[in-house]
């Protein structure tokens, strides 16, 4: 599949400035090279992870159009890019892994890993370690949800961090203290037999906890809530939709610690410190560990929420701050609206373009931010966190989207044939009729999973896609 994307083409940087589309044909891209395509927030950095060789890449910005690094990245490699605030462009030949916020600068923070797909849930994933942490209590986790072999290198000295070892589902395989000290900076390689591991990196909260399932809503939770916030972490346990029965229980000892009802379209707080805890819910729901109730002033540390699907590009986001919220558009003509989630306080209304992002300051709270087309939204305060963009949800939706463009084609191909009549090259690359569209849309909402994935938002995709 990846051959036959690669000669198609994907959403350039000034998608916001493409022309209006006919409200019955979309055009359909006819290039060459595919360049995997998407934006991103930081508060300051971006770290790039290679997983394939030579991948070509550009980080550009938004604001002046300008690129801020072009470069190539190995497999393995990592390239630091000190980007400053703001919103960015990235372009690259081949899929490669985004860590954005301050994971160099202010590395007492807490992330979990992301693989080139952007899927939590994985069989290989590579990751930078902060240079520093926050005490203690920092670790690495490696949880496994189905029976896999194990294994870790540090690439950044050829040395073998954990030697291929048999894991069972349900385990876990922690690195703490003196070992994990010994690979600041160093440069990870996490491989499995087979896609059941997901890696928690632990040196503050701060972070949205994934499903097992590998997606950010689901029914089943592991995570490490540790003690590095004045000795103890908030567990935030979010219903969007519906009533669930949620219940909180010791991975070890299966002591329930907490269990009762969490209403739809609000959340519950548990004050934790040092607890590994395995959340299970009766309806999907998401959970989010970052300061709330034990800690009310404003907190250095970023989250991304997940949104009701679950994806981290949606267009229902509910999380809590410490006092700031930046909200990303990843399409044009945008409509956003922001309340507080307990009194329904209404905390900003407009409209954002894609690639633009909009940063508000509401204070403490837990807040609701919705909008007609993809989003993604990150909660917290200052210039110190770290988490994987979820920018990289859009490479799943394009190649989906790409992928029915290439069966819509072979469609036409074969309908002709069977009429006896050969189908001339432009005819082949029509524009989509609104029946194919929606064929298309139906593809892409299969394949992703996303059931907000919608007719307008395809169509700005395809309308965009041009070669590199």
């Amino acid at each position: 599949m990846r051959q036959l994307l690669r000669t198609l083409a994907c959403l350039p940087l000034l998608a916001a400035l493409a022309g209006p589309a006919s409200a019955e044909t979309v055009e359909m891209p006819t290039g060459s090279t595919l360049m995997y395509t998407t934006y991103f927030y930081t508060a300051g950095e971006a770290v790039i992870h290679g997983y394939e060789a030579d991948t070509a890449v550009r980080v550009v910005s938004m604001s002046t159009n300008e690129p801020v690094w072009e470069g190539t990245v190995g497999v393995g490699q990592t390239r630091y890019v000190p980007t400053g605030p703001g919103v960015f462009g990235f372009l690259s030949d081949k899929k490669a892994g985004i860590l954005v916020g301050t994971p160099s600068s202010c590395t007492v923070v807490g992330f979990w890993l992301r693989d080139r797909d952007g899927f939590h849930r994985s069989d290989h994933f590579y990751t930078q370690l902060p240079s520093g942490g926050g005490g203690e209590d920092d670790r690495l986790v490696v949880w496994v949800v189905g029976d896999t072999e194990l294994s870790i290198t540090d690439v950044s000295t050829d040395a073998v961090v954990v030697e291929r070892q048999h894991l069972r589902a349900g385990s876990r395989l922690e690195i703490t203290g003196p070992d994990l000290a010994a690979l600041r900076s160093h440069v990870l390689d996490v491989r499995a037999s087979s896609p059941d591991v997901l890696v928690q990196v632990y040196q503050d909260e701060g972070y949205t906890v994934p499903a097992t399932s590998g997606r950010g809503a689901g029914r089943e939770f592991l995570t490490y809530v540790g003690r590095t916030t004045n000795g103890q972490n908030d567990l935030n346990l979010i219903s969007y939709h519906a009533d669930a029965r949620v219940r909180v229980a010791d991975v070890d000892s299966g002591e329930t610690i907490w269990e009762g009802e969490v209403p739809g379209g609000s959340a519950h707080t548990l004050t934790l410190a040092g607890r590994t805890v395995r959340v299970v819910s009766d309806r999907e729901i998401s959970v989010i560990v970052a300061p709330y109730v034990h800690y009310t002033g404003t907190y250095a540390e970023h989250h991304f929420a997940m949104g009701a699907e679950g994806g981290g590009i949606d267009n229902d986001f509910i999380l809590p701050s410490t006092g700031e919220l930046w909200i990303f558009s990843y399409y044009a003509d945008n409509q956003v609206q922001v309340h507080e989630l307990a009194s329904g306080r209404e905390v900003w209304t407009g409209t954002l373009q894609a690639g633009a992002v909009r940063g508000l300051h509401p204070g403490h709270g837990f807040y609701r931010v919705r909008s007609q087309r993809g989003l993604s939204v990150m909660g917290g305060a200052a210039a110190c966190g770290a988490e994987y963009s979820p920018a990289a949800g859009m490479f799943a939706v394009d190649e989906a989207l790409m992928a029915a463009v290439v069966d819509i084609q072979q469609q036409r191909i074969d309908e002709a044939a069977s009429r006896g009549q050969v189908l001339s090259h432009d005819e082949i690359h029509a524009p989509l009729s609104a029946v194919e569209l929606e064929q298309a849309v139906d593809s892409v909402r299969a394949s992703t999973g996303s059931s907000s994935f919608k007719a307008a938002e395809a169509s700005e995709r395809l309308r965009s896609m041009v070669t590199e």
